[in-house]
C-alpha cells in the first residue's frame, strides 16, 4: 500500500519486530516510544511507570533520508521496512540522543572492536529519537501470545526458561523434568534469530519437539519461539527474558548461573543477581551446573557431588556441536541418539554412496531391503556402538 503521508521513516526488521513485541504486550510495562523525559528516567533510575525495566525503550533509526524527516518535526511519521508500509507513528516529540550512551546502557559496552553487535547497533542507531503511540502490523506474534494464553487460562503454576538447545543435551533434559515436578506447565522460549543460523531454528525445533514428544507428558511441556533482536544481545539479556516469561503468563523463571547478563555474585554468604535489584513481580531461581560425574555414574549438581571436576564431564552445547560438525556420533551420555542422527543427518547429507545396503548389513533386519532415511543408518550405528557383549 502507498502512503500518502510524505513522512516516511525507514526501520529495519529487528525494530519491526520489535515494536511488534512491545505491541503485543510481552516487553511490559513497555507500551510506547519514550519521550526524553521518560528515556532519561528509565536510563538512570531503571524505571518506567513505577516498574522496574533495563533501559529506555525508543526509536532512533539511522540514514540521511531519516534524519532529514526527523529534523522536520512531523506529527504522524509512517514506518517503513524494505519499502512496504510497516505502521505509524503518532509524535509526542522529537529529540537528540547520545548513540554511545544508547549503545551502552544495551550492551554495558561501547567497545565495537571486541563485540560486533555494537558496531552493529551503532550502524543503524540515528541521533534523534522519535516518541509517541505506534502501531505496528503484526509478525504473528499476537497469535502466538492469544494461543500460549488459551493454553494457560486455567493453569496456576506456570514455569518459563529459554533454551538455544543447539543441540539438546542430558542436562537440558534434567532441567525440563526438574520444572514440570513441581508444576503444571513448562514453557520453553527456543531462541530464534533473525539472521541465517548455523543451526537452523526449524533442526533445533523438531530435535526439541522429539524429545519431549518421546519422553515428556505431552501436555506438560509448551515450546515458544523467541525472536532474538538486537536488545537481547547485551548484558540485560536475562532480564529481557524474565520479562518475556511474565508476560507470556509465567510466574517463575528458571536459568542457569552462567547466563548472560546475571552477574551472579556473593554478599554476605548469598548468592545476589541482577535480580535482586530490580522487582520484575516474577520469582526467578538460578539453578547450579550440571555435569556428569564418572564416580556417581549420573548426572549430578557440582553442588551435590563430592567428587572432584576431574570426574566431571560438562555439558557445553557449543562443545557437543563441535564435535557432530567433525561427522563424530557424541556418546549417548551427552545426547541421546536420535538427536544426534537428526544433526548428523542434516549436517552431512547424501554422505554414503549405498545407504541402504549399508543399512541392510549392519541391522538385524527380515531379509529384504526397506528403504531406510540417513537418520535410520545413524541409529543402527549407535545401537552397535552400544552393545558389548564382545568387549
Amino acid at each position: 500500500m502507498e502512503s500518502l503521508n510524505k513522512n516516511k521513516i525507514f526501520i529495519d526488521k529487528e525494530a519491526w519486530i520489535t515494536l511488534a513485541m512491545v505491541q503485543a504486550g510481552l516487553l511490559k510495562p513497555f507500551d510506547k516510544l519514550m519521550n526524553s523525559k521518560e528515556a532519561k528516567t528509565a536510563d538512570k533510575e531503571k524505571k518506567y511507570k513505577d516498574q522496574s525495566v533495563p533501559f529506555s525503550f525508543i526509536l532512533a533509526p539511522a540514514g540521511k533520508k531519516n534524519e532529514e524527516i526527523l529534523k522536520s518535526n512531523p506529527k504522524k511519521i509512517d514506518l517503513f521496512c524494505e519499502d512496504k508500509k510497516v505502521g505509524e507513528v503518532n509524535v509526542e516529540e522529537i529529540y537528540e540522543i547520545d548513540p554511545i550512551e544508547r549503545v551502552k546502557n544495551i550492551y554495558g559496552t561501547t567497545d565495537a572492536q571486541n563485540y560486533p553487535q555494537v558496531a552493529k547497533t551503532l550502524k543503524r542507531l540515528g541521533k534523534y529519537a522519535i516518541a509517541g503511540d505506534f502501531w505496528v502490523e503484526d509478525t504473528g506474534i499476537k497469535k502466538r501470545v492469544d494461543f500460549v494464553r488459551e493454553k494457560t487460562k486455567n493453569l496456576t503454576s506456570i514455569i518459563g526458561m529459554t533454551m538455544h538447545a543447539k543441540p539438546i543435551h542430558r542436562v537440558h533434559e534434567r532441567i525440563m523434568r526438574m520444572a514440570i515436578e513441581k508444576h503444571d506447565l513448562l514453557i520453553v522460549f527456543l531462541i530464534k534469530n533473525i539472521q541465517e543460523e548455523e543451526v537452523p531454528y526449524k533442526l533445533r525445533y523438531d530435535a526439541l519437539n522429539e524429545v519431549i514428544t518421546n519422553y515428556f507428558p505431552k501436555d506438560k511441556i509448551l515450546v515458544v519461539p523467541l525472536l532474538n533482536t538486537y536488545i537481547f544481545s547485551g548484558v540485560n539479556e536475562a532480564i529481557l527474558d524474565a520479562m518475556i516469561a511474565k508476560n507470556f503468563g509465567c510466574n517463575k523463571f528458571i536459568m542457569g548461573q552462567t547466563h548472560k547478563g546475571l552477574g551472579i555474585h556473593y554478599e554476605a554468604n548469598h548468592i545476589k543477581s541482577i535480580f535482586d535489584s530490580m522487582n520484575l513481580d516474577i520469582e526467578v531461581d538460578t539453578i547450579n551446573e550440571y555435569v556428569y560425574c564418572e564416580k556417581c555414574k549420573t548426572i549430578v549438581s557440582v553442588n551435590s557431588c563430592p567428587h572432584g571436576s576431574h570426574h566431571h564431564i560438562s555439558y557445553h552445547s557449543d562443545s557437543i556441536f563441535e564435535l557432530i560438525k567433525t561427522g563424530l556420533i557424541p556418546p549417548t551420555i551427552l545426547m541421546r541418539k536420535e538427536i544426534s542422527a537428526k544433526y548428523l543427518a542434516h549436517l552431512f547429507p547424501n554422505r554414503f554412496k549405498n545407504l541402504q545396503k549399508l543399512y541392510y548389513d549392519i541391522s538385524p533386519n527380515k531379509g529384504l531391503i526397506e528403504e531406510s532415511s540417513d537418520e535410520d543408518f545413524y541409529i543402527a550405528l549407535m545401537k552397535l556402538y552400544q552393545t558389548s557383549s564382545l568387549t
